[in-house]
């Protein structure tokens, strides 16, 4: 019996030397675990720098100049002397009415402007008879006065005749309708065959080498702009709306501003003039306008591409002092397809993350390597 229990006991000893052996094989397992080398990011050391700062709106075009073609006498249309859609020169012809109507009534007109005119000339050489006549007291001074008023008669005659043959001669002119603008004409509105009164719209003209661009930005932008702008006259690239896969710009300037704000809606018209000499844009487009406002004053800014967003809002990463990744949350006061300007959470020196890494968490350490600014100047 006292055999068998030294065995178990040695049994029981030997087991606790190899549980205590395997214990210190495990701990050694762990210290010997190897630290993860910091993964190299690149980084860009803010600054405040001046940038092209531009500001978007979406606006409407409109024509600078339109007009409707109309006709000024009534008669049948006898004639379009264009294609729709042509572009048309100040004075061309458009359209002709019949005239036979009113080139009547000029010769009729000029007839009797013309009869009226020989009467004169009889009448002055009778006056021019008499004077000497009368001086000499060989004829009455009465006959002479009569002699004078029929001239005079005659020439307050002549003076209608001759705003009679004007008029004909105006309605005579109306019946060719003419363009009163350069620009592209649209398709006629009245069919060649039908009577026209004066006043009947025939079609209408367009000038489109420029447009304008109207947009309505808030007060507090149109204050902003009117502050920091850098030229007079802020210059303003214009694309179609929604379609940036066609490529479509022009480029123009704002030439005005209005001095009153909207009531109900707290915005400001503003309008800008466009150069349009390809006539790739049309009036009563919806389009996108950017308003250049300066690139001279210092702003701290990051490109869009290193803005994120989480539920406490915008957030961008930096390396902290300890080479480790830190997620810093930031206000911005403006941002575009080009640029953030940072309001509020980050100063002169943070190290901004630049471009795409996987797997970042705070306190991850990097190896930062400085690049150029991403934002383009």
């Amino acid at each position: 019996m006292f055999f068998l229990k030294k065995v178990y006991f040695l049994v029981l000893l030997l087991g606790l030397s190899i549980m205590f052996t395997a214990c210190e094989t495990k701990n050694d397992d762990k210290v010997e675990v190897k630290k993860e080398k910091p993964i190299s990011v690149n980084v860009y050391s803010l600054k405040e720098e001046p940038y092209p700062i531009w500001v978007d709106f979406s606006g409407k075009t409109q024509a600078v100049d339109e007009v409707m073609v109309i006709s000024r006498v009534t008669g049948e249309l006898k004639a379009r002397l264009f294609m729709p859609g042509d572009t048309v020169k100040k004075d061309q012809i458009l359209f002709e009415i019949d005239k036979r109507e009113y080139q009547a009534v000029w010769d009729q007109k000029n007839a009797i402007l013309q009869k009226d005119k020989a009467s004169l000339n009889l009448a002055q050489a009778n006056v021019k008879r008499y004077e000497p006549l009368v001086k000499e007291q060989l004829a009455p001074r009465e006959k002479l006065d009569e002699l004078v008023a029929t001239q005079k008669q005659l020439e307050a005659t002549i003076q209608a005749d001759i705003a009679g043959v004007e008029a004909a001669a105006l309605n005579l002119e109306y019946c060719e309708v003419r363009a009163s603008i350069d620009g592209q004409i649209g398709k006629e509105l009245v069919l060649i065959g039908n009577i026209v009164n004066a006043g009947t719209q025939l079609a209408k003209i367009v000038q489109t080498d420029f447009l304008y661009v109207n947009i309505n930005p808030s007060a507090h932008e149109v204050a902003l702009i009117q502050k920091y702008k850098s030229e007079e006259q802020p210059k303003v690239r214009v694309k179609l709306k929604g379609k940036k896969q066609i490529n479509v710009e022009v480029i123009g300037k704002i030439d005005f501003i209005d001095n009153v704000s909207n009531t109900s809606t707290g915005t400001v018209a503003m309008r800008a003039k466009i150069a349009n000499k390809n006539k790739v844009l049309y009036p009563g487009t919806f389009v996108e306008l950017d308003l250049f406002v300066s690139d001279k004053i210092p702003i701290l800014a990051v490109h869009p591409d290193q803005m994120y967003q989480n539920q406490q809002g915008q957030y961008v990463f930096v390396v902290d002092n300890n080479h480790s990744i830190e997620t810093r949350q930031v206000e911005s006061s403006y941002s575009n397809n080009d640029l953030v300007i940072i309001g509020k959470g980050l100063n002169v020196g943070d190290k901004v993350l630049v471009g795409t890494v996987k797997d970042l968490h705070n306190g991850l350490l990097v190896s930062e390597i400085e690049v150029d600014n991403p934002i383009k100047k």
